[in-house]
């Protein structure tokens, strides 16, 4: 616990928030989100159309080479209202805004997610290092031992089953902190993943 530090543990947090992609991508589906909700809000004009005509008071039938007198002429303007448009417009704002209101919450959600993931990466890391000091210092024990049993080996006063199982001590302590040593840097590299940087650049 002496090694946890949580202002640390902090930064790390903010910097995974910064840099991890799915939290942009969280972010941008947000910002889609809101801007299709104020779209329907706007949308509310998309069911009036206004047009218009031109009609001459005569006009010359080429087929049939006659003048044909019209009866409206100059311009006629029509103005156009789709009924189900407007019945439908509250139900498309009101799921806009509730699609809104879900991308906010899952942004949330995920935030809440990264800093648990960080946390949880934090602490395997600070764990796997614990575990190198250990195995560090018993294969620095197991070192020793096979030095003195050597030595007593080669004056006699150790026989070889000593020597043999403080040689298999050593192999096993050896491979022991290889396994911690390969632990160590596998938990550091995966919160540098989620953070994305070194973990020697977050001060």
């Amino acid at each position: 616990m002496s090694d946890v530090s949580y202002p640390y543990l902090e930064k790390l947090i903010a910097t995974a928030k910064q840099n991890y992609p799915l939290v942009k991508i969280k972010q941008q589906q947000s910002i889609i989100a809101q801007n299709t909700y104020k779209q329907a809000r706007v949308s509310w004009f998309d069911m009036v159309s206004f047009s218009y005509i031109y009609s001459p008071q005569n006009s010359i039938n080429l087929a049939a080479t006659s003048v044909i007198t019209t009866l409206f002429s100059g311009y006629q303007f029509a103005i156009t209202f789709n009924v189900g448009q407007f019945l439908e417009r509250p139900y498309t704002i009101r799921n806009a805004k509730v699609n809104y209101d879900i991308s906010q919450l899952e942004q949330q959600q995920y935030n809440l997610n990264i800093e648990l993931e960080v946390k949880t990466r934090y602490f395997n890391y600070l764990r796997q290092m614990g575990i190198l000091r250990l195995r560090t210092r018993t294969s620095q024990d197991a070192e020793s031992t096979i030095s003195q049993i050597k030595h007593q080996f080669e004056i006699g006063t150790a026989t070889i089953d000593d020597y043999t199982k403080a040689t298999v001590n050593f192999a096993e302590n050896n491979q022991a902190k290889l396994d911690a040593e390969a632990g160590m840097l596998i938990a550091k590299a995966s919160i540098e993943e989620i953070i994305g940087k070194k973990l020697e650049e977050i001060k």
